[in-house]
């Protein structure tokens, strides 16, 4: 398994785990570090919750001594600016870029780590004033001619995107389409101007090439190496499950481990967590820190797939709103419930449902990307074993299968 027998783990705590919290994915570091010491600009591809952000907070931890690391986060960001503004917040705790950052913006210059972090803002925003890419070039620039090679990590990049394509709601406009490709391009020109001193990694809880795919935009980014996180394997997911009990002394037999895998089926590294925490969590209300078969389905029934499941499982509908209209994510909806219900998702039922043929296609191709479902033999059918019981046991009730209402 490539990881130390015996090992005790802590649980996560938090969006994000580094350093001793971290498991497994030494294949995956190793992969994604000499992308980066190659000079590749990387497009980090998972669904949510993999441990894309991990990943990144982990590499980062490894080759600081060699690269200045830079985590800018546009999960709040509604325009280009608020990703400059990000981007020279996350300069400002490197003593030697800061200052450097500072006297891009004249209107601050050396109190730029004097400044609280909300006046620095609006500050920010303010000398910006509506030239964020002249800006935007300055500090890039800053960037490259430091002694260090840099890696900019930004994290949700997609949701920024998708907000600046949909300004006025949830179908794409014009102006939001213009204002995504002038983001899009300008970091892409900047990839290219840098290339061999700046490293470029963009990653997001949706996926980005369906959002620019449905905006005309998919060609922007082909200057970033596609980088996909895979679910842990068995062994790995088995091996954190064993070392968490070891930590908090809670004796779990190998059948025990394995009916959790089984029921996952997918083994998600936060899915894998949040069972074990479940799991741990019922034991300790019995009073017997021992947890058998059966105590893991009834965990699973009560506990993953109740109202505390619900709460953690809810992003899978929210991140359909954010990546789709109101129209095409009520029809992805009805796939997916349809998925849930009937077990397998066939062609004949599909094209019931969705009528016209662009559209499935769209659809279909945004539910695979983001990890909702994959094609099989019979069928289109739900990735994770979890988030297909979820969604039955949510949606399934008010859903009328295509074969009830006589269509098949």
């Amino acid at each position: 398994m490539g990881l130390a027998m015996g090992r005790k783990l802590k649980r996560e705590v938090g969006n994000w785990v580094s350093g001793d919290r971290f498991w497994g994915r030494e294949s995956d570091i190793a992969s994604f570090t000499q992308f980066l010491d190659e000079g590749a600009h990387v497009l980090l591809i998972a669904p949510r919750r993999m441990g894309k952000t991990s990943l990144m907070r982990e590499v980062a931890r490894r080759i600081e001594p060699r690269f200045t690391c830079l985590f800018v986060d546009l999960e709040r960001g509604s325009t280009a600016a608020d990703a400059i503004v990000e981007l020279s917040l996350a300069a400002r705790p490197h003593a030697n870029l800061g200052e450097r950052i500072g006297d891009v913006f004249r209107s601050i210059g050396s109190r730029f780590h004097e400044i609280q972090v909300d006046e620095l803002k609006i500050k920010l925003h303010d000398a910006l004033a509506g030239d964020w890419q002249t800006k935007g070039d300055r500090m890039l620039g800053v960037l490259a001619d430091h002694d260090r090679g840099a890696v900019i990590f930004i994290d949700e990049l997609p949701i920024l995107i998708n907000r600046l394509l949909r300004t006025e709601g949830s179908r794409i406009t014009p102006a939001g389409r213009a204002a995504a490709d002038q983001l899009v391009s300008w970091l892409r020109a900047a990839a290219q101007r840098h290339q061999g001193h700046i490293r470029f990694v963009a990653s997001g809880s949706i996926g980005l090439a369906p959002v620019l795919r449905q905006a005309g935009l998919s060609a922007t980014m082909n200057g970033f190496t596609p980088f996909d996180l895979d679910p842990w394997d068995w062994d790995t997911a088995r091996g954190c499950l064993l070392a968490l009990a070891s930590n908090y002394e809670l004796e779990l037999p190998a059948p025990a481990v394995s009916r959790i895998l089984a029921r996952l089926g997918f083994c998600v590294p936060h899915h894998v967590q949040m069972f074990f925490s479940h799991v741990y969590e019922d034991a300790r209300r019995r009073g017997a820190l021992v947890c058998t078969v059966s105590d893991v389905d009834r965990v699973y029934e009560e506990r993953m797939l109740g109202s505390r499941g619900h709460a953690e499982l809810d992003h899978m509908v929210e991140r359909l709103r954010l990546v789709l209209d109101a129209e095409r994510a009520e029809l992805a909806f009805g796939l997916l419930s349809e998925t849930a219900v009937a077990e397998a998702l066939t062609p004949s039922s599909a094209r019931m449902i969705v009528k016209e043929p662009a559209v499935l296609r769209e659809l279909l191709g945004v539910l695979e990307h983001d990890g909702y479902l994959r094609l099989e033999d019979d069928g289109y059918r739900f990735v994770s074993g979890l988030v297909g019981d979820w969604w039955r046991k949510r949606f399934g009730f008010e859903h009328v299968s295509v074969e009830q209402r006589g269509y098949a």
